[in-house]
């Protein structure tokens, strides 16, 4: 990169402004870098990521989203609520899907 022609005062601190401005842009790329090198090493952002694909039903899947409700309708209705009534087995499961995600 050439230096720029500075004569006077006002052309020195036009540069001296440029040069800060490409300082600061570099700073936040380089944090900005770091910050992804984080994200790739820490092994446990991958879990969690992993996790979250894994247990989401907002799938476009039809077939899975039936096993989904199906599975959930089965532990909810026939093991948490084995000795509870027809009513509370009933209702419990369709409360539990339409309840919004916690992830």
């Amino acid at each position: 990169m050439a230096k720029p022609q500075i004569d006077n005062y006002e052309d020195l601190m036009e540069e001296k402004e440029r040069l800060k401005a490409r300082l600061r842009s570099r700073k936040t790329r380089i944090k900005q870098s770091f910050e992804e090198i984080k994200d790739e090493i820490n092994p446990f952002t991958n879990i969690r990521k992993t996790a979250q694909e894994a247990f989401s039903t907002s799938t476009t899947n039809p077939l899975v989203k039936f096993g989904i409700k199906r599975a959930s309708e089965l532990l909810i209705g026939k093991v948490l609520l084995k000795k509870a009534g027809w009513l509370p087995r009933l209702v419990v499961p369709f409360l539990v899907r339409r309840l919004p995600p916690a992830l």
